[in-house]
């Protein structure tokens, strides 16, 4: 039987588009962990948008984590990170599909008491065209 167990996610990630400094983004979230047989897998919630009244919609994602190999599953795509690999994958939007291409250079994990932290480096193309080189650090906590 598999254990869900509760934590605490804190997601940070830098874009550098190659203008002006960016600000990073940061997510504060609650998750779910589950072990898998030969991966890890973390379910959680991320607030997309909130109108004026209050009203919040949220998106679920999944994080897979593997030996050096980290997949980001949200709505429309499937994100797949290697260390020195590059990965094509899709981003459906209500306007078609568009084409993202990622280089990654880094995937570390970490282990401490209480949890772990992933980094992964890369860069990202959309249409065969250069958007940005991205860091992204997550943290869970139990």
């Amino acid at each position: 039987m598999q254990q869900v167990q509760e934590v605490k996610l804190r997601i940070k990630g830098f874009h550098d588009q190659g203008r002006e400094q960016e600000e990073p983004i940061e997510i504060v979230t609650i998750g779910q962990m589950i072990q898998q047989k030969d991966f890890l897998c973390v379910k959680y919630d991320e607030v997309i948008d909130e109108d004026e009244n209050g009203i919040v919609q949220t998106q679920k994602n999944t994080l897979k984590i593997k030996e050096n190999h980290v997949e980001i599953l949200r709505q429309g795509t499937n994100l797949v990170f290697m260390p020195n690999q590059t990965t094509f994958n899709y981003y459906t939007t209500p306007f078609g599909e568009l084409e993202i291409t990622i280089h990654t250079t880094c995937v570390e994990k970490n282990d401490y008491d209480g949890g772990f932290r992933i980094n992964i480096q890369y860069e990202m193309e959309m249409n065969q065209t250069f958007i940005s080189s991205c860091n992204v650090s997550v943290a869970v906590e139990f």
